[in-house]
């Protein structure tokens, strides 16, 4: 995979300790699925997996939280700057199943979301959005953008109900018993949505934030596990993912 380098073209900081970086991608963004992430080059230290977060014409989003050296450094980056990234890689989400479809994000797992919504904005969708607290809550009003009403939810009840995402999710259950769910988040979040997708025999894609090393699938520290026939087996994030079908995880059963 040969990288390529982008110019910024805006920056944009959403909420404390997060910046969106929008560059300059035509070559690109036409062949973006949501789902998929970019690999990009982060001042010395590994390259870091970003999401996509909008496409605008010839212009896509990244938009990530600072936690480290390597996002510092990105997050410093200004419009005019370059940055050197490799892309799209992985597996996306697929186009909407018939039907309701639930979107639920955790954290910095909404952007990829809100580019689906975009993406799809004829499906049927309800979005469920829960964080830690009310700064880690993204993306609300550029949903809103869209004509769509998210359901809130943090962990301290800052915003939105409190509790986790999980739960608005279990009471769209009870509305929609023939949806099926799109979600991006940490993987506590994810297995929970596995469970309740399981016990309600509906569809479920699963999109994993992991730290990766090459991004392409030679160095294997972004394997997660799956047990679709019963014997565990190791599936590559960058390559296999960073999409799951549920089954292709869990099989048929519960998790």
């Amino acid at each position: 995979m040969r990288a390529v380098r982008l110019t910024i073209v805006e920056r944009r900081a959403p909420a404390p300790e997060h910046v969106e970086l929008m560059v300059d991608a035509k070559d690109l963004a036409g062949r973006l699925v949501p789902g998929q992430f970019l690999h990009v080059a982060a001042g010395g230290t590994l390259r870091r997996p970003l999401s996509v977060s909008r496409v605008e014409g010839a212009r896509l989003g990244m938009l990530f939280r600072v936690v480290g050296a390597g996002t510092a450094w990105l997050a410093e980056r200004d419009v005019g700057e370059t940055v050197d990234v490799m892309g799209p890689l992985g597996q996306g989400y697929p186009p909407p199943p018939p039907g309701p479809l639930a979107l639920v994000g955790g954290g910095v797992g909404i952007p990829p979301l809100f580019f689906y919504a975009q993406r799809w904005p004829d499906a049927a969708l309800s979005v469920l959005l829960g964080a830690r607290d009310h700064d880690s809550l993204i993306m609300v009003d550029d949903f809103r953008g869209l004509g769509l009403r998210p359901g809130l939810c943090t962990d301290d009840g800052s915003r939105g109900k409190r509790g986790r995402v999980t739960g608005l999710l279990r009471d769209w259950f009870l509305e929609h018993p023939d949806g099926s769910v799109m979600a991006c988040g940490p993987a506590p979040m994810l297995h929970e949505v596995a469970r309740l997708t399981a016990a309600a025999g509906r569809p479920a894609w699963l999109g994993f934030e992991q730290r990766m090393g090459c991004g392409v699938g030679a160095c294997l520290a972004c394997v997660v596990p799956g047990a679709p026939g019963g014997d565990r087996v190791w599936y590559r994030v960058c390559t296999d993912g960073p999409v799951f079908a549920r089954e292709t995880l869990y099989g048929e059963g519960r998790p």
